[in-house]
């Protein structure tokens, strides 16, 4: 294979292995958020209990609240039935005291509902409080990993830059010119493999005589249709003859 082809083959496999890392660094945090989803949802749903039960607590002291009005008001009835005069007054002071304790009653009936399902809450959020620990623990941990996964990227492509830097640098300008453009125009692959008259970038068919020149790959050839570089990569049952036959 001609120098020139070579090294732009390389180029290529560099800028591809730069682009798959690069690509992984973006999805990264679509992928963190993807796995914190149920955990955030879980944290919503455990939210919207808490406050249902703050809710009930509140209730059941405003029930309480009432049962200490409606106490004191029948204390103040009680008290006032010593000034009564007829019986007229006295049994409508009956009725009064008598519809305040069925209030009360009622309230007290009420704070016993509210209780039972406090306690029901109470218990679900002690069980559902556990789990989110559990799960706030599995997503941390998953972002420690990532974040570490992150750094080990960064590292590689720290370390393939500084290879690409030094394959580009022996690159002829206009040549390297070429290949930044198809690399551009080709959505990161300027450089592809002619496989069976066929080019490694578009698909399409390569003339005959054009593909039997790739092979000998002597100098720069490109695809007909999308321009990129084709180079011609030898299977290993034919480079096993051409050393026999050598």
């Amino acid at each position: 294979m001609d120098e020139k082809l070579h090294l732009l083959v390389e180029l290529q496999k560099l800028d591809s292995d730069i682009l798959t890392l690069r690509l992984k660094i973006d999805s990264m945090p679509s992928h963190i958020a993807a796995e914190e989803a149920p955990y955030k949802e879980a944290v919503k749903a455990f939210e919207t209990a808490r406050q249902q039960q703050l809710s009930l607590e509140k209730k059941k002291k405003d029930k309480e609240r009432l049962i200490e009005d409606l106490t004191e008001k029948i204390r103040k009835l009680k008290a006032r039935s010593s000034e009564i005069k007829t019986n007229k007054e006295y049994q409508a002071n009956l009725k009064e005291v008598e519809a305040v304790e069925a209030e009360i009653s009622s309230a007290e009936d009420d704070i016993l509902s509210i209780m039972e399902v406090i306690e029901a809450a109470s218990k679900s959020t002690e069980a559902d409080n556990a789990r989110l620990a559990e799960a706030k623990a599995g997503v941390e941990a998953l972002n420690k990993k990532k974040e570490k996964e992150i750094r080990f990227i960064e590292q590689e492509l720290l370390s393939l830059k500084e290879k690409r830097k030094q394959f580009s640098e022996r690159i002829e300008p206009d040549l390297y010119k070429l290949y930044m453009n198809l690399l551009k125009s080709g959505r990161g692959l300027a450089v592809a493999e002619a496989k069976k008259e066929r080019c490694g970038g578009c698909n399409m068919n390569i003339p005959p005589q054009l593909f039997v020149e790739i092979k000998l790959g002597g100098t720069i050839f490109q695809c007909p249709q999308c321009r990129r570089i084709l180079f011609y990569e030898k299977p290993a049952l034919e480079n096993n003859e051409t050393a026999g036959r050598n």
